[in-house]
């Protein structure tokens, strides 16, 4: 039997100013938890929790008011980055551009927190960092980091962490948090703790899924209870102004189907008086597109629902024809479309993803089965639907001999559609 559990009434304040009067944008009702893989004996344990977007009509952040305890989303994470070769090659690059932007690698000191398995901190090493130092909370995940070039630590990053952190490797020169500042229910302390640890003309450098992205390809998959917060510009800039640190710079990357990276400073920093005209030009183009007001909003919950609502148009239409689909990305976007549209057994014969460690689990709230893709060659379905749409290109190299055998793809978003041939002109 699932368990649900209550709204805390203090989430219906503003996380980052506190304004009371949160805007409900789009209510997904009670899930399980989008990472919980779980295998059929906790079925009957599983717990779901509700799910809500809101918008801050006074600093414009857009949030999910309804926290879960972090505990119980990252104590034993099944996300591993390294798994994934676009990501590989990613990070290869940021890693190149903030150390020839930023630091001298042999007198540097870099902290990133949320490390994962040490995507970025392994080719920091390689640049040369003198004072390499990643944090993060999931401890089977820090396990599998295992260079001497790196100093791990176990915990979450807070202002409790920082003054240890301080004591043990000094202040910072740089600090990165990717796919990680849109995690942290206490965003403000966080915040405190960035400015706390960086050097006076220290840089703080993080990458997070860009809400402009979200509303126009109506990316209602990144929706969930790890993803918090889904940045403008415009709210990052009041959060930051509130805490004594600017925006200087951004840069759009494409990376997970569309993310900015910002790069932040300490208001009497060096960097803050040379503001780019990137930051300028994004601002006003927000503001034209209404990303300060409530309506914006309104229109995309709606534009979500037409999505939901033709994918399962197409995929009733499909079974009901006898053929076979499976699905491939068992990540925490699919988990969102697959319990926001209500996909089940009767839709989906099992679930395929790269990352060893899922393989054996189902997926929440579905209770899919999770398998690799070896599958393809032995159990071939009609149709793929390709859940990691934003990895699409890497998907299909994968999939070709199963393409080749007359097997077809689908991507359920931007547009819900199906492919024959595994080019990029597909998803356009």
């Amino acid at each position: 039997m699932e368990r649900l559990h209550p709204i805390d009434p203090q989430n219906e304040r503003c996380a980052f100013c506190e304004t009371e009067g949160l805007v409900e944008v789009i209510d997904f009702g009670d899930v399980a938890l989008a990472g919980g893989f779980l295998k059929e004996e906790a079925f009957a344990r599983e717990s779901k929790f509700r799910l809500r977007v809101c918008f801050c009509p006074s600093c414009y952040a857009v949030q999910v008011p309804d926290k879960v305890d972090p505990n119980l989303l990252f104590a034993d994470y099944f996300y591993f980055s390294s798994a994934i070769r676009t990501l590989r090659e990613h990070f290869n690059d940021y890693a190149t551009e903030v150390v020839a932007r930023f630091v001298t690698p042999r007198h540097a000191t870099v902290l990133e927190f949320g490390c994962n398995d040490g995507i970025l901190l392994k080719p920091l090493a390689d640049q040369g960092i003198a004072n390499l130092i990643g944090v993060d909370p999931a401890l089977n995940i820090l396990k599998t980091i295992d260079d001497p070039r790196i100093n791990t630590v176990h915990g979450f990053f807070n202002e409790s962490l920082v003054e240890e952190l301080i004591g043990r490797f000094g202040k910072a020169d740089l600090v990165l948090a990717n796919n990680v500042f849109a995690h942290i229910p206490d965003i403000n302390g966080v915040t405190r703790a960035v400015e706390r640890i960086l050097k006076d003309d220290g840089v703080f450098v993080f990458e997070v899924h860009y809400l402009g992205k979200i509303i126009q390809d109506l990316q209602y998959d990144m929706i969930y209870h790890e993803h918090l917060y889904y940045y403008s510009l415009l709210a990052l800039e009041n959060h930051f102004a509130r805490h004594g640190m600017t925006v200087f710079d951004i840069k759009p990357i494409p990376i997970h189907g569309g993310s900015m990276r910002y790069y932040v400073c300490k208001k009497n920093s060096f960097h803050a008086k040379d503001i780019s005209v990137r930051v300028h030009n994004l601002r006003n183009e927000e503001r034209a597109l209404g990303y300060d007001r409530p309506e914006t909003y309104t229109t995309f919950a709606a534009n979500c629902a037409d999505r939901r609502q033709r994918l399962m148009d197409l995929l009733t239409r499909l079974r009901a024809k006898g053929r076979t689909i499976a699905g491939y990305g068992a990540s925490g976007r699919a988990n969102t479309i697959i319990q926001y549209c209500g996909i089940g057994r009767e839709h989906l014969e099992y679930m395929i993803d790269d990352a060893p460690a899922k393989h054996g689990y189902s997926t929440p709230g579905s209770h899919l089965m999770i398998r690799s893709n070896d599958v393809l060659r032995t159990e071939p379905p009609d149709y793929l639907l390709i859940f990691a749409w934003s990895f699409f290109n890497e998907i299909a190299a994968k999939s070709a001999d199963y393409v080749a055998q007359g097997g077809r793809l689908m991507v359920p978003l931007p547009d819900v559609r199906i492919t024959f041939y595994p080019t990029s002109d597909d998803l356009l």
